[in-house]
């Protein structure tokens, strides 16, 4: 099954193969799973891709050292899976979450280091969310290892489900190390959904810890 990088699987693994320059790591956060908080009042208004644009954190918001750069730029080749039939099934547009999410913003940055950090914001009816985000990261922490193919790297990933700060209504975490040329890394991204907002937030687990709280605080200021 070919993945492009707009999946969330490729926005992970591919971003290592193709633009981290972290050096190799041995150690990743042991597995466990996430906690769901009591559903909390949030608002749920639906929000267009301009007003999420306009909720991302900037350069200055993460403090000196770092830069934006276009999405664009972060763009991936097409991979394949190979080992994990459920993540070959979130491959085509008509059946991943995320392209049911047309409201969307995305920023991308450069820190200190060659740090790597990458804002999504999506925002659609909060039941949609969910749903759709639980069926994602329920695939990804299905398979524990699988094979990413590109036309010139083949990767091993890993992929484990971590805790995450208690925020917003719902939230997921996932790890992935990703052995590929020698080298291995170790990225993590965490979901946090508040109303009709969802946040995903993609690094280093340094990185995310750092920031993941200031970009929920802009993404949710009313």
């Amino acid at each position: 099954m070919r993945l492009r990088h707009s999946t969330v699987l490729t926005s992970l693994a591919l971003w290592t193969l193709t633009s981290c320059s972290a050096p190799p790591s041995d150690t990743a956060p042991a597995a466990t799973q996430a906690e769901t908080p009591a559903p909390a009042a949030s608002n749920h208004e639906v929000l267009p891709a301009e007003r999420l644009a306009d909720r991302l954190l900037t350069a200055d918001d993460l403090g000196p050292g770092y830069t934006a750069r276009p999405a664009a730029s972060t763009a991936s080749p097409e991979a394949s899976v190979e080992g994990c039939p459920q993540l070959e099934q979130l491959g085509s547009a008509a059946d991943n979450p995320y392209a049911m999410f047309p409201n969307q913003a995305k920023r991308v940055f450069t820190g200190p280091g060659s740090a790597q950090l990458t804002e999504e914001l999506y925002s659609a009816p909060p039941k949609d969310l969910s749903a759709g985000v639980g069926r994602i990261m329920t695939a990804m922490g299905t398979c524990p290892s699988y094979q990413l193919v590109t036309a010139t790297t083949v990767a091993e990933v890993r992929t484990q489900t971590v805790p995450v700060p208690r925020l917003g209504d719902e939230q997921w975490g996932q790890v992935l190390t990703v052995t590929a040329g020698g080298r291995r890394t170790v990225i993590q991204q965490t979901v946090i959904r508040d109303g009709a907002l969802l946040l995903v937030i993609s690094g280093s687990p340094a990185e995310v810890a750092v920031h993941g709280q200031t970009a929920l605080a802009k993404a949710t200021a009313r």
